[in-house]
């Protein structure tokens, strides 16, 4: 948000800018031609005040257009990176087993592991591995015993 308040900064000074030297041609042309520079003052000052704002509105769409054409593509290539990852049963077996083996006496760990394989044995598509992840699970479990975490934490 920042940067198109300072984007709409820079184009309205650029506009002032430009408008300053193109009002000084203006004058300039409409004297030689006219010879008054009463006229010459109010033709340039007319012309200068609608092309300033043309300009200007001109010059935020411009920028506007560019940026969407910018996010767009940084969009594109955020998603063309996406990554295949390929689980099979093997290796959430092997997921199951690391994780019983997780041996901790900080009361978090305990909770997060015991979620993670009790999430592992309520997916569906893992049942032909339930038995395994089951006895994983049990070993966790006993090897804990005794360590009083507090078990209505895991309910959170």
């Amino acid at each position: 948000m920042k940067s198109r308040k300072i984007e709409w900064k820079q184009t309205l000074v650029k506009s002032l800018i430009y408008r300053a030297l193109t009002l000084v041609l203006g004058t300039l042309t409409a004297y030689i031609i006219t010879g008054s520079i009463a006229i010459a003052t109010g033709t340039a000052l007319l012309t200068e005040a609608v092309q300033s704002v043309n300009y200007f509105a001109y010059e935020i769409t411009w920028s506007n257009i560019s940026r969407r054409k910018l996010e767009k593509k940084i969009i594109e290539q955020i998603k063309q990176k996406e990554i295949d990852l390929r689980l099979d049963l093997s290796s959430i077996k092997d997921l199951a087993y690391q994780l019983s083996q997780v041996n901790t006496f900080i009361p978090e760990i305990y909770i997060s592991t015991k979620k993670t394989l009790d999430q592992m044995l309520e997916t569906k598509e893992l049942k032909e591995v339930h038995d395994e992840i089951e006895k994983y699970k049990e070993y966790f479990e006993i090897a804990h015993l005794g360590r009083n975490f507090n078990e209505s934490k895991d309910q959170e």
